[in-house]
């Protein structure tokens, strides 16, 4: 009797042994956008841990500005995450991507937005899969308007950036608001004021070459500038101040502020006033940009099959759904359900982003997905940001900026 309850004993141990080789905890590094977005994400983590218990997440939370560095990090240790969200496939870790299409099947990438499945490919490769979809636009004060007795347009009538400025000002004045307007100082958000002047660095269809009107681009970061100065808190797209746009509009602070759908949740939850997105203006064309985020796998992964199997389920359009939802975001999978976001503001905004996103020229969606564009965004921040700083003109601004592009597709033929 002993000696069978040894061999028990020891069988036991033996299952809890290959119990414990089966299970797996997925290395993930993520960002935020503050603590709630933290334990929004880790609770959706535990739901799939219940739903699947041999897996679990070691999460490490990074910062969005530092993910280039993060990235370039485990590029030169070898030793990379088992899945990351990222908004783009930095050329750096390119090598390191899971094939999608080869761990899920070629079909799949087919039930994502178009303009936004695009940017997962590389040859004929999907390196990356969409997760959430981003519509840049304006977002108004309403109660500030209401205040000052301005009127709003309609979205459909829309208005120009001629029409809007004034108005912006005379909102401010009447209403008391510190500021007429607030911008996310960032590059791709700044490029869609290029795009709504038709401008564009790449061909729409391949092969990927640069058709950028320096004349043009000039012209138009020249109005930027005007408006950066005469509207903006003093100092905001020259690192001179500390301001932050999405607290000073948060707060009631600005009139008008230039960001992108992921801020919808958090004005629902903290904006004091009533506040609507669009309809953003418009200069000889109606345009945002294609923006969000990716989950990437890593086939440098020991838990590959695991890490995928994840990927399949948060981009499932039942969960897809709930995440945006959760986070207030478009979701990236076509199959989703209708949403509703548990706040009229914030669904209204979502279906108006949504759609001016729809109604975009196609280049709002190809010059980010051509994978030249990689290697072009950091000189876009920089050149725009010392111009209106007048460290250089708009014109060799603007020549830095093709050069880059130039650069790019030389590099990649």
């Amino acid at each position: 009797m002993i000696q069978l309850k040894t061999i028990g004993m020891a069988a036991a141990a033996t299952m809890l042994m290959l119990s414990g080789a089966m299970a797996s905890e997925l290395k993930m590094v993520w960002y935020v956008d503050g603590d709630e977005q933290e334990a929004n994400v880790r609770a959706l983590l535990d739901q799939y841990t219940k739903s699947h218990p041999d897996t679990t997440f070691d999460l490490q939370i990074t910062p969005y500005d530092g993910m280039i560095q993060k990235f370039q990090q485990f590029a030169a240790s070898g030793i990379m995450p088992d899945l990351s969200l990222t908004s783009a496939m930095e050329p750096v870790i390119r090598p390191f991507l899971a094939d999608l299409n080869k761990e899920i099947g070629p079909d799949w990438i087919n039930d994502f937005v178009k303009g936004w499945a695009d940017g997962a490919k590389l040859g004929d490769k999907v390196i990356a899969a969409p997760l959430q979809v981003t519509s840049t636009g304006i977002f108004l004060n309403v109660d500030a308007f209401k205040k000052a007795g301005v009127p709003i347009p309609d979205q459909a009538t829309g208005w120009t950036w001629e029409e809007f400025l004034p108005k912006l000002k005379e909102v401010a004045e009447k209403s008391g608001t510190r500021y007429p307007l607030v911008w996310d100082v960032s590059a791709s958000r700044w490029i869609v004021h290029e795009y709504q002047y038709g401008n564009h660095i790449f061909s729409e269809k391949e092969p990927v070459k640069v058709v950028m009107d320096e004349a043009a681009w000039t012209k138009t970061l020249d109005k930027f500038v005007d408006l950066s100065k005469s509207y903006m808190p003093p100092g905001l797209w020259t690192g001179a101040s500390s301001d932050n746009p999405k607290e000073l509009f948060t707060a009631g602070q600005a009139v008008a502020y230039m960001s992108g759908s992921w801020q919808i949740a958090g004005l629902a939850q903290n904006a004091g006033f009533a506040w609507q997105a669009g309809p953003t203006p418009r200069g000889t064309v109606a345009s945002s940009i294609y923006g969000g985020d990716y989950l990437v796998a890593f086939n440098t992964s020991q838990h590959l099959p695991e890490a995928v199997e994840f990927i399949k389920w948060v981009t499932s359009p039942e969960i897809q759904a709930q995440y945006a939802k959760t986070f207030g975001m478009i979701p990236a999978n076509l199959k989703t359900p209708a949403i509703e976001y548990g706040n009229p503001a914030a669904t209204e905004a979502v279906k108006i982003m949504q759609n001016e996103l729809n109604v975009s020229p196609a280049y709002a969606a190809t010059d980010q997905a051509w994978p030249q564009m990689q290697a072009v965004w950091g000189t876009v921040k920089t050149a725009v940001t010392q111009t209106v700083a007048g460290q250089i003109t708009s014109a060799e601004a603007i020549a830095q900026i093709k050069k880059a592009a130039d650069d790019a597709v030389e590099a990649s033929k």
